[in-house]
């Protein structure tokens, strides 16, 4: 693809607002619109995203605590094991299908009515999920009364979480340059794993406080609300992006081509690739945390109880967490689409080690599974995980952008619900060493799918390949097989044909450029 001189979003070209405070404004820092507010107040949603989405996990113990008969509670009204697992499936259910309602729709109404009245609308209705949450009642229905609260409750919350993965990467989108974009990216999808943390540490410090099981459930759900109520006030003054003011004029002045259905048709290999490995991925990283808490627990830590499923859970998320920041300091340097290829790749690794070698480990060598199983996380994170979020975000163009990346965002949730439903017939219940060993090798075939449809539905670009002709907002990456036709259009533009990646190599660039 030709590097485009003189574009609008080019480094020289794009303006960014700088960081000072502007009358026009009142009290609001005009740095909210630069590169660095943007990445920081979509960076701010997505760490409370990771947490109202980690934490329910960790409520869930707590609450078995308190009304389930096998755990020991006291109550004559108590939930049976199967009354209880059917309402934490409802509640696990209930999240999922609120993200896929709220990507859907909230990444096709970002595209139609602008960015910044859904990002707040977004923010709003997590906050109210999350206070909603920590308000349940049982009101005389004893303990089934209050988890189908619960239930609607969380239903809402994932409505505004499912909203906030096309904007917030939409919104860094459009606000960057486009050879930062991928690293700042990056940076907004990594508070994911500090939403996380946030929510083991918070967790482990009510456990230890020894806070009442009653009062340390509704703290941490309406804990979930705080972080959205702060960067409400900053959403409240963002202005909307030059390109998405440039299609909003170009739609009024009738151009069809914005035409949001045209754009999806135009990108509809693309899609494939962004939403089929979103599904594949989510299958593999949801599932995997259900039965993480069956394999983690051959480690020995704490004083037992709550507190010590705290810990497993707290060592889990650091595990996690170098993933995510070896993503962030790398995706420029080995390219979008290698990240996802040495991901998939070592996952296919790792859990087939897994796979093999769990039983002698589990029992001889614990300490060394923990490290193995661990790197499963690491390259989930320095892999799909971040670059299933980032690509959509970067090759599709402003028309259709934020409905693009819902689209593919609303496939990873679907694939997070048929793993947490078919996952389970694959460990078995209660797990067995047969069936997690089944599952790893699930999840390692899982990624092997995933690696060959990333090597011919997902386009090998860097930032400059992105850089538009004027009146686009991004040049089209074409996939391998569409190579040919991308340099007969610019041969028949221009008159000359010249080679795509030799023009692209000449100026200088950020990601590598292999053959496929």
């Amino acid at each position: 693809l030709r590097h485009r001189e003189g574009s609008p979003q080019s480094d020289q070209g794009q303006h960014r607002p700088s960081c000072s405070f502007s009358a026009a404004r009142g009290m609001a820092p005009s740095c909210v619109d630069s590169e660095w507010g943007r990445v920081a107040v979509a960076g701010s949603g997505f760490m409370a995203d990771g947490y109202d989405l980690y934490i329910i996990g960790q409520v869930e113990r707590v609450l078995a605590v308190e009304f389930e008969c096998s755990k020991g509670t006291l109550r004559t009204d108590c939930l049976t094991t199967d009354e209880f697992k059917a309402y934490t499936s409802a509640l696990s259910s209930a999240a999922l299908f609120g993200a896929v309602v709220g990507q859907l729709l909230f990444g096709t109404l970002a595209d139609r009515l602008g960015r910044r009245f859904i990002f707040i609308t977004t923010a709003c209705l997590i906050i109210i999920g999350s206070f909603a949450s920590a308000c349940v009642m049982e009101l005389g229905g004893g303990p089934g009364m209050l988890l189908t609260q619960l239930v609607i409750a969380r239903g809402l919350l994932g409505f505004g979480i499912g909203g906030e993965y096309p904007l917030s990467a939409t919104i860094c989108a459009e606000g960057t340059a486009p050879r930062r974009r991928g690293t700042l990216m990056s940076l907004v999808f990594a508070n994911q794993g500090l939403g996380y943390l946030l929510s083991a540490v918070l967790m482990l410090a009510l456990a230890y406080a020894e806070v009442p099981n009653a009062y340390m459930w509704r703290i941490a759900l309406a804990f979930g609300g705080i972080v959205p109520m702060i960067s409400l006030y900053f959403r409240m003054q963002m202005h909307e992006s030059e390109d998405y003011t440039k299609i909003a004029a170009a739609r009024e002045a009738g151009d069809k081509g914005v035409d949001i259905l045209l754009t999806v048709r135009r990108y509809a290999w693309h899609l494939v690739g962004t939403a089929g490995n979103w599904f594949l991925f989510d299958i593999v990283f949801y599932a995997n945390s259900l039965f993480n808490a069956e394999v983690t627990s051959i480690i020995r830590v704490g004083p037992g109880g709550l507190k010590s499923d705290m810990l497993r859970t707290l060592i889990i998320v650091l595990i996690m967490l170098p993933g995510y920041s070896v993503g962030v300091a790398l995706i420029n340097k080995l390219g979008r689409k290698n990240v996802q290829i040495q991901g998939y790749a070592n996952m296919i690794l790792w859990f087939s080690i897994c796979g093999f070698f769990f039983p002698y480990m589990r029992a001889n060598a614990p300490a060394l599974f923990l490290i193995v199983y661990g790197l499963t996380f690491f390259f989930s994170n320095f892999g799909a995980n971040l670059t299933t979020y980032v690509i959509p975000g970067e090759i599709y163009p402003t028309q259709a952008k934020a409905t693009l990346h819902g689209m593919s965002a609303a496939s990873g949730k679907m694939g997070a619900f048929v793993g947490s439903i078919a996952m389970p017939y694959v460990t078995g219940l209660p797990a067995t060493t047969e069936g997690l060993q089944n599952a790893f090798f699930v999840c390692a075939g899982l990624a092997a799918a995933g690696l060959v449809l990333t090597i011919f539905l997902t386009p090998r670009y860097g930032p400059n390949d992105l850089i538009p002709e004027k009146g686009e907002t991004v040049a089209f990456a074409p996939l391998y097989f569409q190579r040919k036709t991308t340099q007969k259009y610019w041969a028949d533009k221009d008159g000359v044909v010249s080679s795509s990646d030799d023009e692209s190599e000449a100026v200088e660039d950020t990601e590598p450029r292999d053959s496929d």
